[in-house]
């Protein structure tokens, strides 16, 4: 082979194909296509003839492809996926490509720099069924002295340069997952999250596409990084409008120094290409379920009662025992006992850290709790907040060395705490041991694992130390999972700030925010559909007076939106109405009806008008039933009604089509007479439902309403 000899791979893979090229045998592999599977097998001739690039005036005396891997030093416009130095020297890198391996549709491709004595792997797999595209990258230190790295790429792409637009999932503590768009512009699209935590104010995913691309329609390409702490992605648009992207962890200064023989592999970046959101969600769902969740997230996801909204730091066993049998009365099957178990915990100023059972509260310990809540029928869950301590406990007072700190600086409290170390193995084995005694005792179920505060000044004293938080967490629940293969962990961070691809590993929930305010639910769900699958979304129905936001709704719509992921109760079912008791009793026997088939279905979101509006349905994998969800977020025209547009039916399948929130009365209110299917149901076939769609009733403010379609 001479040097000269240009190279082409070529991956396929369900509905996916991606082509690499280089122009000869030791160039970076270039990306030239990620996106509709290529019928044919391509030829390196015509693809570089294709693709060759003009050499324009006042550039360099040769082009610079997008490569997996750029680098400053060929003058390539592309943002370097390597920064870093030894003490100052070997600034700049000129790696060459040794080696390509390609086994079915993975391709390893091995890079050196001989002068810096640093190696590189990329590692690009195309997942069967799916056509996910997973990329991460490999750095070794081959020389004899540290090679500090200040940014570590987990991918690099070209993209489209036709693709105009990014959306991404920007929000705030109670208000997380709300879609944002930018216009890519040329220059940098910064996305980055510095807070140690992914999801409150930035999710780690990102989708590009065609101006105007939306749920049914646009070519697009989603992606998504599987890492739980900082992270940064950087979309570019270079001076001759080419495009492309890098995801990886966003590191502290001085935090990732590689020994000598020392290496360090990124974190995933999960890539789909895509006809509109919807389709491109529909994959990730799968792909997930396949490749990232635990096992038994794929089981029947029980219904939820948690003590918190009830009764705060009120852990009184009369009430607990009345408030686990109300909620069995309604249908729950899991009680979670959530934070004031452990000592000192009568506010959130003090205790954690102290994973024993407060001996005042509970002299028996835990034992009457749980073996009331068997009795009633209900699995048994505890909340815990591992990662975290007060300094008003005794683990601070023993240890205050295991927290994370900067000298000389003083740590900022956040709700009155601060943050273990999770890279000592002491802090691993304390943990662990603490934890697993108390399932052990107590033969826990379920773990709602709490993380109420972002990272700051996250060293060990002297260096910095945030990129060891997220693996820290993972060993300490892998080691838990192994140990107990029933026990289920929630991620639970504040509501969603721990909701990503990272944690999804080791744990099948996710709280998906502390606002259980239906409304702001609404988008908060549909922001997060978007990555993720419905049955793991931890939804629950609350008090009529929203706690985070007072707003007062209507228990029926509380219902209906917390039938769209694993339904919950936060409400204090102790003091509820025998009206409202019946309204639960109702939606709770339409999720146990439904649950089965919604763990494997396929979600959409509807574009619908007016944007008020929010429409979305979950349909079965073999399209036989379905349930679509209309709520009305906003005042919406007292005369002009909406219409609903399901989607994924069968064309020529004879479907019928009923309400089944049992609120059709309050729709009468609102106008001299509703759309017949209400009272009467309809039967039309699925091409008939997916082109003419059904009206839907005047809806006021906050209501709204669960449609089933059902092939006969």
């Amino acid at each position: 082979m001479t040097p000269t000899q240009p190279r082409l791979w070529q991956l396929d893979s369900g509905p996916i194909s991606v082509v690499l090229q280089s122009t000869n045998t030791t160039d970076i592999p270039a990306i030239v296509w990620i996106g509709k599977r290529l019928n044919e097998q391509l030829s390196i001739n015509s693809v570089a003839a294709l693709t060759d690039l003009p050499l324009p005036m006042a550039k360099l005396d040769n082009t610079v492809p997008q490569t997996v891997f750029p680098q400053s030093s060929t003058g390539t416009e592309s943002s370097a996926a390597l920064r870093g130095h030894r003490d100052g020297a070997f600034f700049a890198h000129r790696f060459a490509c040794s080696n390509v391996e390609q086994h079915k549709q993975t391709l390893t491709i091995h890079l050196t720099d001989d002068a810096a004595e640093l190696g590189a792997t990329v590692h690009l797999q195309l997942h069967d069924k799916t056509g996910m595209l997973s990329i991460n990258t490999t750095l070794t230190n081959h020389g004899a002295s540290v090679y500090q790295v200040d940014w570590l790429a987990s991918a690099s792409i070209a993209i489209n340069r036709d693709f105009s637009e990014c959306l991404y999932l920007h929000g705030r503590w109670g208000y997380e997952f709300q879609q944002q768009r930018q216009k890519i512009s040329p220059g940098h699209l910064l996305l980055e999250n510095t807070r140690g935590r992914t999801s409150h104010e930035l999710y780690p995913g990102v989708v590009v596409g065609e101006t105007g691309f939306s749920e049914q329609k646009g070519y697009l390409l989603a992606a998504q990084l599987a890492w739980s702490g900082s992270h940064r992605t950087l979309i570019e648009r270079l001076g001759d409008g080419r495009l492309g992207m890098q995801s990886g962890i966003a590191l502290d200064s001085g935090e990732l120094r590689l020994s000598p023989g020392e290496h360090f592999t990124t974190p995933a970046l999960h890539i789909i290409a895509a006809n509109g959101l919807n389709q491109a969600s529909q994959a990730m769902h799968c792909f997930a379920r396949q490749e990232i969740l635990p096992i038994w997230s794929r089981t029947i996801r029980p219904i939820h009662t948690n003590s918190w909204e009830a009764l705060y730091f009120d852990h009184d066993t009369k009430k607990l025992f009345d408030l686990i049998d109300s909620a069995a009365a309604l249908g729950a099957e899991r009680f979670v006992l959530d934070d004031g178990w452990f000592p000192a915990r009568r506010s959130d100023n003090a205790g954690l850290g102290d994973w024993t059972v407060d001996q005042s509260v509970y002299p028996q310990g835990l034992h009457p709790i749980v073996e009331h809540t068997r009795n009633a029928g209900l699995q048994f869950g505890l909340w815990f907040e591992p990662e975290m301590v007060n300094p008003d406990s005794d683990l601070y007072r023993a240890h205050p060395e295991w927290v994370l700190h900067h000298k000389p600086y003083v740590t900022p409290l956040a709700r009155f705490q601060l943050v273990l170390n999770l890279d000592l193995p002491e802090v691993q084995e304390y943990l662990y041991s603490q934890i697993a005694a108390l399932v052990e005792e107590y033969k826990i179920d379920y773990i709602k694992w709490d993380f109420n505060r972002d990272l700051l000044l996250a060293g060990d004293g002297y260096s910095g130390k945030m990129h060891k938080q997220a693996p820290g967490c993972y060993r300490l629940m892998d080691r838990l999972n192994t140990a107990f293969p029933t026990l289920e962990i929630e991620s639970c961070a504040s509501g969603g700030a721990r909701a990503d691809w990272g944690i999804l590993k080791y744990t099948g929930r996710v709280w998906t925010s502390d606002s259980i305010d239906a409304i702001d639910r609404a988008t908060i769900q549909r922001g997060y559909s978007i990555f993720n699958p419905p049955e793991i979304m931890g939804a629950h129905v609350g008090h009529e007076h929203a706690h985070l936001t007072g707003r007062s709704i209507d228990i029926h719509t509380q219902a209906i939106v917390a039938l769209q992921g694993q339904l919950g109760f936060e409400i204090d079912a102790r003091h509820i109405t025998t009206d409202e008791a019946a309204t639960l009793r109702h939606y709770v026997t339409l999720y146990k009806h439904h649950r089965s088939w919604i763990s494997e279905s396929l979600s959409y979101r509807l574009d619908s008008e007016p944007d008020q509006l929010c429409c979305c349905g979950l349909v079965a994998s073999d399209r036989s039933t379905s349930l679509w969800f209309a709520v009305a977020t906003g005042s919406i025209s007292t005369t002009a009604p909406g219409k609903l547009m399901p989607l994924g039916l069968i064309n020529d399948q004879l479907y019928t089509v009923k309400i089944v929130s049992d609120n059709v009365d309050h729709f009468r209110k609102f106008s001299k007479h509703v759309p017949r299917w209400l009272t009467d149901g309809a039967t039309a076939t699925g091409e008939t439902l997916m082109n003419i769609g059904i009206t839907l009733p005047i809806m006021p403010v906050q209501s709204a309403l669960l449609v089933d379609i059902s092939a006969q």
